[in-house]
């Protein structure tokens, strides 16, 4: 960390962006946490559950392709681009909550939400990378671990809040993810974040592509598909296995929804092992 750098609320700058990532991407599965009142209220189905994830994955893999592939993740400020990202996704998730009634108007507004996800995770490891250079690994292990519970914690809202509407436990994600761009707008760019001139063109596409021609990076690339193919399944998929499994009666106290989160937050402690090992 940079000598003097500043503090947001006690926290130091890598903290506070894992704060802030945490807080973001509880918006990633709040859908799935509502899932037991959007088939009462809707009449939605197993299946339209599952359209509302792949919206979100979609959107998510559409936004990363843009920012990637325009150069707009290069020409503007790292900060900024999470801080709206943050905000335009708080807003369709609460419109998601408040404003759809059915699930063609849900998906639209979950795939603006992975549209904003695009701006949160990624940029989120370009912030931190700009704060803790010399110390990347195991600060990206701590963001990272941050997104895992991040995206299980809908689950644990959902657990604490078991009498309210589901509107309002799926706006708490909303509200989580404006504390998020606060702490971020708050913090701004690290001072070892390259700047390019607004005026240079980003990278074009064709040249972006091209690096799939590199054998290490296309091996890369292709086990990293494979990865959030594996793991974002297993994230969708939890709640509906502890209820086939009937596992959450073994668990009174936890439930459902505290078994979700249970399931997916474990994850966030691998990520910590790693991050120490890579140092290795």
């Amino acid at each position: 960390m940079t000598a003097g750098a500043p503090r947001i609320l006690g926290l130091g700058p890598v903290a506070a962006i894992s704060v802030a990532q945490l807080f973001g991407t509880s918006l990633w599965f709040s859908a799935n946490s509502a899932a037991d009142g959007l088939m009462r209220d809707w009449g939605a189905m197993p299946a339209d559950i599952g359209a509302l994830t792949n919206a979100v994955q979609a959107g998510f893999i559409i936004g990363t392709l843009a920012l990637s592939l325009s150069g707009l993740a290069d020409r503007l400020r790292a900060s900024a681009l999470f801080v709206g990202s943050a905000l335009l996704g708080a807003a369709a998730n609460a419109g998601f909550a408040w404003l759809a009634h059915g699930v063609g108007a849900g998906i639209a507004l979950r795939f603006v939400v992975g549209l904003a996800l695009a701006g949160i995770y990624p940029i989120g490891m370009k912030l931190v990378v700009s704060w803790a250079p010399q110390r990347t690994g195991a600060a990206l292990a701590v963001l990272v671990s941050m997104l895992v519970l991040g995206t299980g914690l809908p689950h644990l809202l959902r657990w604490g809040g078991g009498a309210l509407p589901w509107q309002w436990i799926v706006t708490a994600s909303s509200a989580l993810a404006l504390a998020g761009a606060a702490l971020v707008a708050a913090l701004g760019d690290g001072p070892h974040l390259p700047r390019r001139p607004a005026r240079t063109p980003g990278p074009a596409p064709v040249s972006a592509l091209s690096a799939f021609r590199l054998p290490r990076f296309r091996a890369a690339a292709m086990g990293y598909f494979g990865h959030m193919w594996e793991v974002y399944a297993l994230w969708t998929l939890a709640p509906l296995l502890v209820a086939a499994t009937g596992i959450s009666a073994r668990f009174p106290w936890a439930g459902p929804y505290g078994l979700s989160f249970a399931i997916i937050g474990m994850g966030a402690l691998g990520c910590l092992i790693g991050g120490r090992l890579s140092a290795r």
